[in-house]
């Protein structure tokens, strides 16, 4: 798994690694769930001994299509779906805004959404594109993050790269997933 990158698309030009789904146009939110691998849930299940005995205060976070395990979270945590983030982004940008790259990381434990601004600027005589990313975690290492950044996301060190260097980071809920999420 080159980069990390388990699944993801892209429009305009091909990532550096030559992974992922290229897409003429950009997607609006459900097709891009899509066409970046990203249409399946997160469920929970019981964590349990191997004599089966349940282990109280914990669960395991699975992948619906596959039943691929991403991670064990307490039982305050609150699962954020794809499907719930990508329409956060649309309410949160509203009209203008197109989709770049998404796509998941790490078998799914971390997903990202990029979305390209409207607005273009010129710096310094070099045209700078804004875009906001979006990630996620299914396995609890991180809350949901929101951060503004210049840097077109495709692979886990971009995306380190992005949120790392970004100005200001919105964490859409306090505490790694353990209250009410981007509500």
């Amino acid at each position: 798994m080159s980069a990390n990158i388990e699944t993801m698309f892209y429009v305009r030009e091909k990532p550096w690694h030559g992974l992922g789904t290229e897409v003429s146009e950009a997607p609006v939110s459900l097709d891009a769930l899509v066409y970046a691998g990203l249409d399946w849930r997160v469920e929970q299940e019981k964590v349990c001994t191997e004599d089966g005995v349940p282990i109280p205060g914990y669960k395991v976070n699975v992948r619906s299509t596959d039943h691929a395990p991403l991670g064990i979270v307490s039982d305050r945590y609150k699962v954020v779906q794809n499907e719930d983030a990508f329409q956060f982004t649309d309410d949160l940008l509203g009209e203008g805004v197109t989709h770049e790259t998404a796509g998941a990381l790490q078998g799914g434990r971390k997903v990202w959404l990029l979305a390209r601004m409207p607005q273009r600027y010129v710096i310094a005589g070099d045209e700078i594109t804004p875009y906001m990313v979006f990630m996620n975690s299914h396995d609890g290492s991180s809350g949901v993050k929101v951060a503004m950044t210049p840097i077109r996301v495709v692979c886990q060190n971009t995306l380190n790269l992005a949120l790392d260097s970004a100005k200001r980071i919105w964490a859409a809920i306090p505490a790694r997933h353990s209250h009410t999420a981007l509500g």
